[in-house]
Order: C-alpha cells, then sequence, then structure tokens
C-alpha cells in the first residue's frame, strides 16, 4: 500500500492507548481495547505493548478505505397512506 510518510510529530512507536488516541485523531473513532485485536506487530518493552506507529496508521487507512459508503438521511419518495 502506498501512504503519505508520517507527520514529524508523531511517535515513531505508540502503545495501545496512544496508537488509539492517534487513529481517533487522524482517521477514525478506536478505543485502545480495538487495537488489542488488530494484526498488528507488537512488541513487549518494559511490560508495555507498542507498535509501530506507520503500521499502524497503514492498518487504519486500509480499514477506512475498504469500510463501505452509505447515504444516510430521510427518504425523499411521498409514500400513500394505507387504506
Amino acid at each position: 500500500m502506498t501512504s503519505c510518510p508520517l507527520p514529524p510529530d508523531l511517535p515513531r512507536r505508540a502503545d495501545r492507548r496512544t496508537g488509539a488516541k492517534l487513529v481517533t485523531q487522524h482517521f477514525f473513532p478506536v478505543s485502545h481495547r480495538t487495537l488489542e485485536a488488530w494484526p498488528l506487530t507488537w512488541r513487549r518493552v518494559n511490560g508495555k505493548a507498542v507498535c509501530e506507529t506507520a503500521e499502524l496508521f497503514e492498518l487504519a487507512e486500509a480499514k477506512l478505505i475498504a469500510a463501505p459508503a452509505v447515504r444516510g438521511g430521510r427518504a425523499s419518495t411521498k409514500r400513500e397512506p394505507p387504506d
């Protein structure tokens, strides 16, 4: 997947809570518990699971692209009342 380079102010690696905040800020709402189920490569450092922010953003972008577009709103056609 071709993705844009990460902004320089982002951390190189993030734990689950930080990763969830970053994904929520840049893509869509997600909780840190949801990231546990995502197929990311986690490393245990000082008892914390951390992943590469670039990998996290690639997966979030892929999920966003794969999500179906749904149009909402009220029905514009008038219905006849039942007899």
